[in-house]
């Protein structure tokens, strides 16, 4: 992770909230699916995977950040 620039635990917390958000947003909306055609129900249930997946990406890249600083030592948390 060299080269990364250094982030703190709160900063890295304010970032998560949102993703946390999208990613259970994403769960609802599955959940009410029932009242579309199937076939806006599949395009729609496309869309909400590709949401998802980008979210554990991102989520993934931040608990990255959070583990190392640029210099490779663990990020202290708040």
């Amino acid at each position: 992770m060299r080269g990364l620039p250094e982030i703190d635990a709160k900063t890295l917390h304010e970032i998560m909230q949102p993703l946390n958000i999208i990613r259970l947003s994403c769960g609802n909306i599955r959940a009410r699916m029932g009242g579309y055609s199937a076939e806006d129900a599949e395009y729609l249930i496309g869309k909400l995977t590709r949401i998802e997946e980008q979210v554990v990406r991102a989520t993934e890249l931040l608990q990255d950040l959070k583990r190392h600083n640029a210099d490779g030592t663990p990020v202290e948390d708040a």
